[in-house]
């Protein structure tokens, strides 16, 4: 291979790479501009789930914990739901997290926390 033909393989590597490289940023740029209801429901229930463990975690000692799902409430309002086996004051139970939130800006509304009694658990 002549060194003229080597430049010129080079410098077309280097231009598809660079090329691939913009392509990518414009890709990411257009999914980090969606809105959130459109993204990954994993990317969310993350999210939503270590703000769940952390605000339980302030008053309970956890013990274990089970996705009950996720429902949108109303408009412009989507909620999340965990199930918490808690110890408190020695006490184990179960401990309902409700977490409601804007899917759009995923600005947090309310956290609701509340002891499991039978009957008093919404089916998702």
């Amino acid at each position: 291979m002549s060194k003229i033909s080597a430049v010129l393989l080079l410098l077309g590597l280097s231009w598809c790479g660079t090329a691939q490289a913009s392509m990518e940023a414009d890709i990411l740029e257009a999914i980090a501009r969606q809105p959130a209801q459109s993204q990954d429901p994993e990317r969310l229930y993350a999210k939503w789930s270590r703000v769940a463990f952390h605000e339980a975690g302030k008053v309970y000692t956890l013990l274990d914990y089970k996705y009950l799902g996720h429902s949108r409430v109303a408009p412009g309002v989507d909620q999340q739901q965990f199930r918490f086996w808690v110890r408190h004051q020695g006490v184990e139970f179960p401990l309902i997290v409700s977490i409601r939130y804007d899917p759009v800006s995923e600005k947090l509304f309310t956290i609701q926390m509340e002891q499991e009694r039978r009957g008093n658990l919404q089916i998702l």
